[in-house]
């Protein structure tokens, strides 16, 4: 996992309007509307929230493991940067896989995501698509409280297998 965070935050971040000013010496864009407030790390992660110093927040979700497998979900504000985006998207989901014995990424096979928002509500399951070494979707997140998302998988190995991560929204 060590391997492959420092890989997905470059990756990550050059796929965001803040890599691309950045990449294009833009400085800092840090005055762009309050950030979203992280969420604490899942449970049994080391891992704490992150945020972009520049174009939208971005939080980390933390880590989950589930039968030899690890995910590292994060979550971006999307209207927070200087990207346009379509008006029901709020955020975009990220979560990226790997093997716990060898720390080698998983980038074959499918998942998909369940929100349940503050309501309780659960909504239908949305496919997340691949893209270079994470899958990701975007998601309308528009109510203040705790959301939480409940990944569903079936990996290269087509075993079926569930990872859970909560988000406030303040």
């Amino acid at each position: 996992m060590k391997r492959i965070m420092p890989i997905l935050a470059i990756f990550l971040l050059s796929l965001s309007p803040a890599g691309s000013a950045l990449s294009q010496g833009g400085g800092n864009h840090s005055d762009h509307g309050a950030r979203a407030k992280e969420a604490p790390p899942a449970q049994g992660s080391n891992h704490e929230g992150m945020q972009m110093e520049t174009g939208g927040a971005m939080s980390m979700l933390g880590t989950a493991a589930t039968d030899g497998i690890k995910a590292m979900a994060h979550l971006q504000d999307l209207h927070q940067g200087e990207a346009q985006h379509s008006a029901a998207a709020t955020h975009n989901f990220m979560v990226a896989f790997e093997a716990e014995d060898k720390g080698s990424a998983i980038t074959q096979g499918r998942a998909a995501v369940k929100v349940t928002s503050p309501d309780g509500q659960t909504g239908s399951a949305v496919t997340l698509n691949p893209k270079a070494g994470f899958f990701n979707a975007d998601l309308a997140l528009k109510t203040p409280g705790r959301y939480t998302f409940l990944v569903g998988t079936k990996l290269a190995d087509d075993k079926p297998r569930q990872f859970s991560f909560s988000y406030e929204l303040k």
